[in-house]
Parts: C-alpha cells; structure tokens; sequence
C-alpha cells in the first residue's frame, strides 16, 4: 500500500486536494503545509526548490516507496524529491523547465519589492485576479486561494518566490507522469510527454476524477 504525499501550489494550501483523494487507490496520505517548513526554515540555508525538496525529504522521511502528487509550485519541489529520494512523481499542472511559468518577471528584486509594497495583497489587485477567474472550473478554489493572499505573512509569500523562481539546476531525475490542462493560463504544456485533462490550472479540483483516472492507470501500469 503506497503512501500519497501531497505538496500544493503557490498561496495554496493542501485543502487543495481534498476534492482528488476520493478517485485515488487507497492508502496513506500526506498532505503536506509549506507554511511550518518556512517558519522553521534555517536562516543559514538559500531558499531553493533543491533545499526545499532536501528539508521536505527529512521532515517527513520520504523515500522509493512514496508517491509524491505536487501541484504547480508543489510540483517544482516534487521533480527535485525524485532525484533526492527515488520517489514516484505525478506533476499536476507544473513544470521541469521554469520558462514555461507565465510570468512578466523572473527577477527576485522585484518580486521582492512588489511584495513590500503591499501591492500584491492590495485588495484591488486581488479583485481583479478574483474576476479574471471567473469563469474557471476551479473558481472556487481559485479564488480562496486569493483571500488567503490577502492575509498571507509577506515574508511567506517571498519565500515562495524565491522557491519557484531561484535559479537551480534542472532535475536530474524526470517525473513519473505529468498531468496537463491545455486551458492552463499559468503553466505552459510540458515539451516532454503529458496526459491531457480537462480544466484550468487547478484541474485537479475542477476535474479530480478524470485527474484521478490518470493517476489510477498509470499507477496500476507503471512504464
């Protein structure tokens, strides 16, 4: 029986899931908070998708008979846990190659003094984010995703910046299975080979049984 580790997306939390564990072969799970790995993040340790898999794999003993689910930003770290642990890795709606995030900046400064602004948890900014996901499948998600933003710990929000967008080399150990919506306007399709879904970038809440389909298959017909 596999035990299931899940690590969510940016400003999410792993509520995210909760929708996708019913479609999925029974076994342990594992959601895991980012939130306590930031707060007991050591101050001498550069802030990485790399240490951020490493902490994660000592924090909760992750190993060759895990099944780590990442979403987005969770994904990111999960890629680096497949060369660290062995572990089988499902990327939902994420990335090996950081260009495919659609994103005006790459630049940490910056991030940095959007974030000390307050521009980012602004509640106009969040407004408008909340009506540009109207019409998404994963709405509802999306947009508790947003209202969280808007009380987030500033310093929270640059360390996940600083997860997705510090530069490290690119993992030396593919995913096991990607899965994609082609309607994600966050993350670009992966060049590498992906199961089609439905949905937006959080197909895994709009559409958790065909994302669970493709996980159960895969899983019970490993390449």
């Amino acid at each position: 029986m596999p035990r299931f580790i899940f690590i969510h997306g940016n400003v999410d939390v792993p509520a995210s899931f909760e929708r996708l564990l019913p479609f999925l072969p029974v076994g342990e799970t594992c959601c895991i908070d980012l939130e306590p790995t930031f707060r007991n993040w050591p101050p001498n340790v550069p802030v990485d998708a790399v240490e951020v898999a490493r902490q994660l794999a000592i924090t909760y003993a992750i190993g060759p008979d895990d099944v780590v689910i990442g979403h987005s930003m969770g994904g990111w770290i999960a890629a680096h846990l497949k060369a660290l642990t062995g572990a089988t890795v499902i990327q939902l709606n994420s990335w090996t190659n950081p260009r495919k995030i659609n994103a005006p900046t790459r630049n940490l400064r910056v991030f940095k003094a959007f974030v000390d602004s307050g521009l980012y948890q602004h509640k106009w900014v969040i407004g408008i984010a909340k009506n540009a996901a109207r019409f998404w499948t994963s709405r509802d998600r999306v947009q508790a995703s947003l209202d969280r933003l808007a009380v987030i710990d500033p310093a929270y929000l640059y360390w996940q910046y600083q997860l997705i967008f510090s530069p490290v080399a690119p993992p030396s150990n593919l995913p096991d299975l990607r899965i994609h919506s082609r309607r994600d306007p966050v993350i670009r399709p992966p060049d590498e080979p992906y199961v089609t879904v439905p949905g937006d970038h959080v197909a895994h809440w709009g559409y958790p049984a065909e994302v669970g389909s493709a996980i159960t298959t895969f899983l019970a017909n490993p390449l």
